[in-house]
């Protein structure tokens, strides 16, 4: 049962990450091999960025007698790695599930259900592990020699690492389970753990080169912090470098320890974990008069609570907005530095003035707003409800459209009128930086819902399905950047010494007006009959 438990869990963990639909179709083998080769592009691209740090690291350390060091940096990315990219997942199949009830109801074993659970696990932080355990192997193997005793530990590092981030990751997630469960909207707080975990990615990211340089002038300060206060990680380090059993074992132990005691209090406690029926945030209810909203309204209301209920949909969805605010605000703070950009660009023989340069980004930076590109999928099951009731087909398509631009149109407002103002614009430039993101806006939430008419998917499990790979999210990025991109080729190449870029933004402006009335006639015709012969 055991067995059967862990193949069940490891199936329901790729099931998670390549969602497939409830009526479980087929695939076409095209999309599959599509798939498999996105996942090889992205793996190859994260070891070759990684096998630089490590080639870097190579040529440095070995030659200073701070091999160990290497291989104790591939042990702090590994820890990392691991405990970001599980903690969640440990949240929700320990202490989350919503099988939990149902397998204890079972004649199955508390333990084969925890072991279950932790395999898959497990397995997933393996997969981050690889990430940086095979650049690290590959370019260790090639220009430094080894022994039997090094491979050996080496891989036994690789292998019991991941139970001490399991084991931290699990108690963090933990703590993350008891905090929500008394929280009112515990949706907030996946966000905001969401945005910091992003924030820091982008970070470490974007300012890498740095800290590889840092890395390189610094090392051996590093590595003395490292051994000093990383004990376990500087002898695993050690155990691989100078194949010395003793550091080996030390490694293990205090690797191996927090498993085990994370392990034991599960296993004494899971009965009483899993069947925990923490209670919520309490609200005290308060006599209030009744309001009443038109149709239209109330169809707005529910387009919203979904979508800020649901952290998933407004990370994947709408993350422009945020950029946006954090762009105006680096352009108040960072104003001299944005200025002498584009003065350099401009000297390449575009001629942009900082308005019209903002202007553009911004725009760009709406069309990649999706928030109502899935809206119609999301009904799923529930599409009856809005055909079944008396009120027009226009009203439930403009409240997806309406959702929209209060979500992304309010963000675009508010970076606006903050960049043209740290810019100091004249009307003229104010009105198209105002204008433009705006009505690029308009015209992406209106093209959502037309395409998401079109290319519906109702058969989803999960709500990620739609979001993340529905046709319509697709079609509407991939159309939103080629207009993009097609308009800024034109100018560039072709009306850049013809047309000034103020007249043109002011062309593309009306472009996108057009195109937005067209498209909220075809609603108010064509596509309110769609919507009427949708079925799920």
């Amino acid at each position: 049962m055991t067995g059967k438990l862990i193949a069940l869990n490891i199936k329901a963990l790729f099931a998670r990450m390549f969602l497939r639909s409830r009526n479980q179709k087929k695939r076409n083998p095209a999309v599959t091999v599509l798939i498999i080769l996105l996942a090889i592009y992205v793996f190859a691209s994260m070891m070759f960025l990684f096998g630089t740090i490590f080639y870097q690291l190579n040529r440095l350390m070995f030659p200073m007698d701070l091999g160990w060091f290497y291989f104790s940096f591939m042990g702090i990315g590994i820890f990392a790695f691991c405990f970001v990219g599980s903690i969640f997942a440990a949240q929700a199949q320990l202490f989350s599930a919503k099988d939990n009830e149902l397998l204890l109801s079972l004649p199955i074993k508390p333990r084969a259900i925890l072991a279950g659970r932790l395999a898959s696990l497990l397995l997933l932080e393996y997969l981050f592990a690889a990430v940086f355990a095979l650049p690290a192997f590959v370019i260790w193997l090639v220009f430094q020699p080894v022994t039997a005793a090094g491979v050996l530990f080496f891989i036994i590092a690789v292998l019991t690492l991941p139970l001490a981030s399991l084991a931290l990751a699990s108690f963090f997630a933990w703590l993350i389970a008891l905090v929500t469960s008394r929280l009112h909207n515990k949706n907030a707080l996946t966000l905001i753990l969401s945005l910091v975990f992003m924030g820091l990615y982008f970070y470490v990211f974007s300012n890498l080169n740095s800290h590889i340089n840092q890395l390189i002038m610094r090392g051996e300060e590093i590595a003395a912090a490292v051994r000093q206060s990383l004990f376990p990680i500087y002898h695993m380090g050690i155990a691989i470098e100078q194949g010395s059993f003793l550091s080996l074992l030390i490694y293990l132990i205090c690797i191996i320890a927090p498993f085990v005691i994370m392990l034991l209090v599960l296993s004494a406690n899971f009965i009483r974990i899993a069947a925990a029926n923490r209670g919520a945030a309490r609200i005290k209810y308060t006599e209030k008069a009744l309001k009443v909203s038109n149709v239209r309204i109330a169809f707005v209301k529910k387009e919203l609570r979904h979508f800020f209920g649901n952290p998933m949909y407004m990370l994947n969805s709408a993350l422009g907005g945020v950029f946006m605010i954090v762009g105006a605000g680096a352009l108040v703070v960072k104003r001299d530095v944005a200025l002498s950009f584009i003065e350099q660009l401009n000297q390449t023989g575009i001629a942009l003035s900082p308005a019209a340069l903002v202007c553009a980004v911004l725009g760009m930076i709406s069309a990649l707003n999706l928030v109502s590109a899935p809206s119609v999928s999301l009904e799923g099951k529930n599409l009856w409800i809005a055909k079944s009731l008396p009120v027009l087909p226009i009203d439930v398509l403009m409240a997806k459209v309406q959702m929209h631009l209060l979500v992304c149109g309010i963000p675009a407002a508010v970076a606006s009128i903050i960049s043209a103002v740290a810019l100091q614009a004249n009307p003229l430039e104010f009105f198209l930086i105002l204008a433009v993101p705006l009505l690029m806006t308009y015209l992406m939430a209106l093209f959502g819902v037309v395409i998401n008419l079109h290319f519906p998917k109702f058969d989803w499990i999960n709500e990620l399905q739609p979001i993340k790979q529905g046709v319509s999210v697709l079609l509407s990025m991939f159309g939103a950047f080629a207009l993009v991109a097609a308009l800024a080729v034109l100018y560039v190449f072709t009306l850049s010494s013809i047309v000034n870029i103020e007249l043109y933004l002011t062309l593309c402006a009306a472009l996108f007006a057009v195109l937005s009335g067209t498209l909220y006639g075809y609603l108010r015709s064509g596509g309110s009959r769609r919507f009427e012969a949708l079925t799920n």
